[in-house]
């Protein structure tokens, strides 16, 4: 069965990547342990952005490496997004810095002991609702919102925004399916952004899709409804689908400190 597989690369990186031994990932590999063994996979689009090194001056480095070991895998298609970086000012919900040195010019302060928390002191309680779009904690049931007061804690705060990889993927799971490309898709994201396009392709093309979940997460409700099959990855699937240390016929190696 012709498979077409679509990878929010940032998604995976944070839902089961981070933190672990299993950076080196080979998503060809891992696609196939996700499957029944008359799904062929022939094309993998990958969607991600190239990092920032503001944070970490070594990771565009990784990354680069990383880009490099997908492209020798010839089913691997890479589609960029951007990253947007911006200053914006967001109400503190925690300080968790009493006793902690700071090196503020013209010299280094210490905050005294003491709870410097401003949780739940700054916000009210909306009723369960107020944002129907809005999720809760691992089983997505819904919570009560807190919303800061007027008069609550700010500061500013500088992020990095990653932008397109789910237009792009939602385009090209689209265009795929009408041109007839694939009999089955493998969607590997949590973004509920994803569900109109996935349901259009199960229901108006009436081709399956499997949404695959990142492993450190519950899948999002509405993606299981809208999905044909889900799947979960997991910590033995990211340890038996990794590149070789070293690529073979290549100068590709894992960088030491993933």
């Amino acid at each position: 069965m012709r498979t077409r597989v679509y990878v929010d690369g940032f998604n995976l990186y944070y839902g089961a990547l981070k933190g672990t031994p299993f950076k080196w990932l080979d998503p060809v590999g891992l696609t196939t342990l996700l499957l029944p063994r008359e799904y062929e996979i022939d094309r993998l689009r990958y969607f991600t952005a190239r990092v920032s090194g503001k944070l970490d001056p070594w990771a565009p480095a990784r990354q680069q490496i990383y880009l490099k070991a997908l492209a020798t895998l010839p089913e691997v298609d890479i589609h960029y997004g951007r990253f947007l970086a911006k200053t914006t000012w967001r109400p503190l919900a925690n300080l968790p810095v009493a006793g902690r040195r700071i090196d503020t010019p013209p010299r280094p302060v210490t905050l005294p002991q003491g709870d410097h928390r401003v949780l739940g002191a700054r916000l009210r309680t909306l009723p369960v609702g107020h944002y129907p779009d809005r999720h809760g904690g691992r089983d997505g049931a819904p919570r009560e919102p807190r919303i800061p007061l007027r008069d609550a804690v700010i500061a500013e705060f500088h992020t990095m925004e990653e932008k397109g990889s789910d237009v792009n993927l939602a385009a090209h799971l689209l265009n795929d399916a009408w041109k007839d490309l694939f009999d089955a898709a493998v969607v590997i994201s949590n973004d509920t952004d994803l569900v109109v396009p996935i349901r259009m392709v199960t229901e108006e093309r009436k081709r399956p899709v499997y949404v695959v979940c990142p492993g450190r997460w519950q899948i999002a409700p509405q993606l299981r409804r809208a999905a044909s099959h889900v799947r979960h990855i997991r910590a033995a699937m990211l340890r038996a689908a990794q590149f070789p240390d070293t690529l073979p016929e290549t100068a590709i190696t894992k960088p030491t400190d993933w």
